[in-house]
């Protein structure tokens, strides 16, 4: 590695130059540290508190108080609460029943195009989970797409608008998180196993068996990810669930937030919940796991050989393959770009082009997507910047202080989306904090404090793979040629990272684009974004619109990761392209 810069560093000048980085390390923590206090701890911990405190945010009279957790294991909230618990699980389950398949067939066989397959599900992973929900929605509900093209079919539509339907979405929005955790244990998993089963007698299905045990901690992961996504999540229970009648925990929380006047205490009551059963599956894991070793990687572990399937066996794994996709992402496609297109809400079929017309026309339609856009590039930028330096600290020394930082990132990962908003909206609300001068509440800035405080857990994780790869001695090497901190840092180690920072920066840029639950909390008044301007057309029945303006922002998200891959792949230099790799930690 160090050829990178030309020649190895002078041993005379390496304990300077290590003592120089040991010293800015030092300072640089409690300004770190402050950060994750102001934009993790603080707020969350304010909102939290309340359910048992409401006096001391003067919320209530109460100094101790059970009363709100009475209050929503009662009623409508605890049936919304019951249903987000077994709903998650039954999600899970999907995710890991359609994932393990693709993940082994994409691996282990020769599947056709098994290189699209891992490329569309990452697609599936970006979508927020409301614009498959709202397509879903749009397509089997009634004067939908399906009743103006002549399919009166009102079981479809009482399937899908109804428990059976929310499982099925947030079980397709679980599959690409088992995806990624079978894919990334079977890449360590040699052929030997399977070997050994079948010199044993065993056939394909006894030898699948056999790995299966092995790759448990993978399923269990895949579980546990499904589970805390689907109970945490927004979209589907703001819109799918919501228009069926079936209460979902997180829309509960919102509701009384939203309200008037707002329960803070008994939302504060219903996020802890949310959190515990969040740590239920987490628990339960760790238990699975404990006392066994699958440590299965070593220097005898055998490459892997794909396995040749039949031709009937091939049309079987690809109708499987393509009815997953036809659910993820074809018939929600299908229903938000036909509704798109349609003119009126009645019984007609009318086909036109008047909404996209009104989207590029109209500022009050146009600028909610030219603010998303501008926010997620600011968000994505600062994300990257501030991911990097949390995975480098946790890419380092063990200490007590990083074990403790890896915790609340974990922590925070876990914390649905819609109680970190709630946080923000009365932590920065406080009288105290207006007294001396900081009015932050209701403001573009604070918005854009939420993204990035929101999506920096995650981007630190993305990149500490990557990250603990580069050996320190790259930066070492050109200090001691001369270079400066930053220079050094440019020329030596950004050339290794650059790829796995790029496509950070698009996840988060992707994510912000359409993340509904901060943005419907704290958006500025006046100023909507885009999933704020979808969900206020939808709700004033402005279908057509609204449906345009989210196909318009698919197609932009589309065209920004075209021109920033496409991008990179022709300005940067070859080295870089074949150094820059990318790894999930």
């Amino acid at each position: 590695m160090a050829t990178l810069v030309g020649r190895v560093p002078r041993p005379a000048a390496l304990p300077a130059i290590r003592a120089l980085s040991a010293r800015g390390a030092r300072l640089g923590r409690p300004a770190l540290w402050l950060v994750i206090v102001l934009l993790i701890l603080a707020p969350s911990a304010c909102f939290l508190v309340l359910a048992f405190s409401p006096r001391l945010f003067s919320q209530g009279s109460q100094w101790f108080t059970l009363t709100f957790f009475r209050q929503v294991l009662t009623g409508t909230t605890a049936v919304a609460l019951l249903n987000s618990v077994w709903v998650s699980l039954a999600a899970a389950a999907i995710g890991v029943v359609v994932g393990f398949p693709i993940a082994w067939l994409t691996h282990r066989t020769d599947l056709p195009a098994r290189r699209l397959v891992a490329g569309a599900m990452w697609f599936v992973l970006l979508l927020p989970s409301w614009l498959p929900a709202i397509g879903w929605q749009r397509l089997v509900q009634p004067d939908g797409v399906m009743y103006r093209v002549g399919l009166d079919w009102p079981w479809v539509t009482h399937l899908v608008m109804g428990p059976f339907g929310v499982v099925l979405l947030l079980g397709l929005r679980a599959v690409p998180f088992s995806y990624l955790a079978v894919s990334a244990a079977l890449t360590g998993l040699g052929q030997e196993f399977e070997d050994a089963a079948r010199v044993h007698g065993a056939g394909r299905l006894g030898a699948l068996r056999l790995v299966a045990p092995i790759l448990a901690p993978a399923i269990t992961s895949s579980i546990a990810i499904g589970f805390a996504e689907s109970v945490s999540d927004f979209g589907v229970a703001s819109t799918l669930a919501y228009a069926s009648h079936f209460p979902l925990a997180t829309y509960q929380l919102y509701e009384y937030i939203g309200g008037f006047p707002p329960n803070f205490p008994g939302a504060a009551a219903i996020g802890w919940l949310l959190v515990a059963s969040v740590a239920v599956p987490l628990a339960i894991q760790a238990r699975a796991l404990r006392g066994r070793s699958y440590a299965v990687l070593s220097g005898r572990t055998r490459p892997v050989v794909r396995r040749q399937l039949t031709r009937p066996a091939k049309a079987a794994a690809l109708g499987f393959v393509g009815l997953f996709y036809t659910a993820a992402l074809g018939v929600p496609g299908f229903g938000a770009v036909s509704s798109s297109l349609l003119a009126d809400f009645g019984a007609s079929l009318k086909l036109t082009f008047t909404n996209y017309d009104q989207v590029f026309r109209s500022s009050g339609l146009a600028g909610p997507l030219e603010r998303s856009l501008v926010y997620g590039a600011i968000t994505a930028s600062l994300t990257v910047v501030g991911g990097f330096v949390f995975a480098k600290m946790l890419a380092g020394a063990r200490s007590a202080s990083t074990r403790m930082l890896d915790f609340l990132l974990l922590a925070a990962v876990a914390l649905p989306s819609v109680v970190f908003a709630a946080g923000y909206i009365f932590a920065y609300n406080l009288p105290a904090l207006s007294a001396v001068g900081i009015n932050l509440y209701q403001t573009v800035t604070l918005l854009v404090i939420g993204y990035v405080a929101s999506s920096l857990p995650t981007n630190a994780r993305v990149l500490v793979g990557a990250v603990s790869q580069v050996q320190r001695s790259l930066h070492e090497a050109a200090r001691a040629h001369g270079s400066g901190s930053l220079r050094a840092w440019f020329r030596a180690v950004f050339p290794v990272l650059s790829k796995p920072l790029t496509m950070a920066w698009l996840l988060t840029f992707c994510g912000i684009l359409l993340e509904l639950p901060i943005s419907s909390l704290l958006y500025a008044p006046g100023s909507p974004p885009l999933s704020v301007a979808i969900q206020d057309n939808l709700g004033n029945y402005h279908f057509g619109t609204g449906m345009a303006q989210a196909v318009v922002a698919v197609g932009f998200a589309l065209v920004a990761v075209a021109v920033v891959l496409g991008g990179y792949r022709l300005l940067a230099p070859k080295g870089w392209r074949r150094l820059g790799g990318w790894t999930r930690g």
